[in-house]
């Protein structure tokens, strides 16, 4: 059997292409940030556009402490680094310092973490779906491309569209998320009446950069925590 290929432990060795979002997150206080790679030069400096939230765009402070947390293909990834200058010719960009050595983590691409949390579930087009809406359920486990569903009572049907709403904590951070996903299976669970339940299998579905970055996010710290499946 050939051996696994080695981990990456520099910024060149990892798969990730420009044009590729990620996150970079300030130490103090903690805040996460989309961003898009540019382009790098070895040992130099990593290029990344500037952030943008809410349809605007801003430049981090020179001298800003940050930590950064990608997927590059099969990999999950961390490293710390510092904006070193901000230029706004020919267009907004930032170089990033290079960083020294880089954390990382295989993931296999249905990796899925478990979970007991609490989701609020909703049609994602009003009055698409019969009976009263929201409903509550939980999240028993999650990946970053979709999730599994425990509810008591029958949820939807399979291609149903439903909106998620659900807390995910970062670093200590909590913040609400919300994702459009489609049910895609449905099993029956439990062996008596009162353990009676449904799980359904659903995948995200269109959803934005900022919502990806976060979700990754989530669920590589739950991979370093040991939740992974």
């Amino acid at each position: 059997m050939a051996d696994k290929a080695p981990l990456p432990t520099r910024f060149s060795e990892l798969r990730i292409r420009p044009g590729d979002a990620f996150s970079v997150e300030t130490l103090n206080p903690p805040k996460r940030y989309p961003v898009r790679l540019i382009g790098f030069a070895e040992g130099e400096t990593v290029l990344v556009s500037p952030p943008t939230v809410q349809g605007k765009t801003f430049l981090l402070p020179e001298g800003q402490l940050l930590r950064v947390r990608l997927m590059a293909d099969n990999i999950a990834c961390g490293f710390e680094t510092q904006v070193m200058r901000n230029c706004r010719l020919p267009f907004l960009y930032t170089h990033l310092s290079y960083p020294k050595s880089i954390k990382s983590v295989a993931v296999r691409q249905a990796s899925r973490v478990m979970l007991k949390l609490p989701v609020t579930l909703d049609e994602f087009v009003g009055g698409d779906l019969p009976g009263e809406w929201p409903k509550s359920g939980l999240i028993i486990d999650m990946s970053s491309g979709g999730a599994r569903l425990h509810c008591k009572k029958p949820l939807a049907m399979v291609g149903s569209e439903l909106k998620l709403s659900f807390n995910v904590s970062i670093d200590s951070v909590t913040r609400p998320q919300q994702v459009h996903a489609v049910v895609r299976n449905i099993t029956e669970v439990g062996e008596c009446a009162e353990d009676f339940a449904y799980q359904y299998g659903v995948q995200f579905f269109d959803v934005e950069d900022e919502d990806r970055i976060r979700i990754s996010g989530y669920v590589y710290e739950q991979i370093i925590n040991g939740r992974a499946s």
